[in-house]
């Protein structure tokens, strides 16, 4: 049983970190297009930054 569980839980980890990996590539290429390249280093050092960007984008 715990087999089970460990390989669903390892599952869901793995998807949510696509789904991460998805959403940043995202916002890098809303930045690139606009030529916001400073924007998009500070989002890759700065959470809070990185999450106003995704707010602004509609990013979710």
């Amino acid at each position: 049983m715990c087999d089970v569980l460990d390989k669903v839980e390892n599952r869901c980890i793995a998807k949510g970190k696509a789904e991460g990996e998805d959403t940043l590539a995202l916002l890098m290429k809303k930045l690139f297009d606009q030529n916001r390249i400073e924007d998009a280093k500070r989002a890759s050092e700065d959470k809070e930054y990185r999450a106003r960007l995704m707010k602004e984008f509609g990013i979710s």
